[in-house]
């Protein structure tokens, strides 16, 4: 690779080392509410996103290009360090307030604690979400369901499902090594106040933060904290339900452990 294409894949801006924010890492699963999460955290006048979907890795061609999910992969991680700080104090410049990052780019959680260890001042937060509403949203998000056969949609919710199990473990062994608090996407839904009762920020950050604030995600609407899954799990077929309960059922315990269980048609 040519030394210009390598700059181009991992970019080196200037950034100052002892300006750093507090980073909050969400811990997440792609499709699991970690959006509405991060855009509510965000309500603070202290806080800030690196990129409107609140996922650095999308500034760094390095990270988002190919397989995000290959932990074998060759990381720069003096690019992220250098990007990230760089955006960060970019925009302190023009809002001297803001003292937090909020990352939560899923595939984060393979590498988190190399990318965590670049910064002086960090906290986490673990997300989940139900396994078959997390399907049935990446199935509908990211695969054209009219174009595939019976078969074809079978090997794609097992592929799906099996991808919900290796991320929760992930997450659950992270939660177990580091005590970081886990905040369900029902339970955020069913009280998103609680989500300030778990962070560990800057004095005066969490205080300053919304939990009631209207959002927008994807192509809802804006609009308060809502509870998608029922809406979502209702475009699954009997044997849609039948095939992800298959694959789960195995790891019932994992289940459990994030407050989930086997559904049953």
């Amino acid at each position: 690779m040519s030394l210009c294409s390598e700059k181009t894949k991992w970019p080196l801006p200037d950034f100052d080392d002892n300006e750093q924010p507090h980073f909050l890492f969400i811990i997440t699963p792609p499709y699991s509410g970690s959006t509405a999460l991060a855009k509510i955290l965000n309500t603070s006048n202290r806080t800030m996103l690196l990129t409107q979907r609140g996922e650095g890795q999308f500034l760094i061609p390095g990270l988002y290009e190919g397989n995000r999910w290959d932990s074998t992969r060759e990381i720069n991680y003096l690019s992220i360090k250098a990007v990230w700080l760089h955006r960060y104090q970019q925009i302190k410049q023009m809002n001297p307030k803001i003292n937090v990052v909020i990352e939560k780019s899923p595939p984060n959680m393979i590498r988190i604690e190399k990318i965590a260890s670049l910064f002086n001042d960090v906290s986490f937060i673990a997300n989940n979400r139900n396994p078959y509403a997390n399907c049935a949203s990446m199935l509908y998000r990211k695969f054209e369901t009219a174009k595939h056969d019976t078969n074809q949609r079978k090997l794609i919710l097992e592929m799906l499902a099996n991808f919900w199990i290796n991320r929760s473990d992930t997450i659950r062994k992270l939660i177990a090594k580091h005590a970081i608090p886990l905040l369900t996407y029902e339970q955020f839904c069913q009280d998103p106040t609680v989500v300030i009762k778990i962070l560990n920020l800057p004095v005066g950050v969490s205080e300053s933060i919304n939990p009631f604030a209207k959002v927008k995600v994807k192509d809802y609407e804006i609009q308060g904290i809502q509870d998608q899954n029922d809406r979502q799990i209702s475009h699954l077929k009997s044997e849609d339900i039948e095939c992800i309960s298959r694959i789960l059922k195995p790891f019932s315990e994992l289940l459990q452990f994030f407050g989930y269980r086997i559904m049953n048609v």
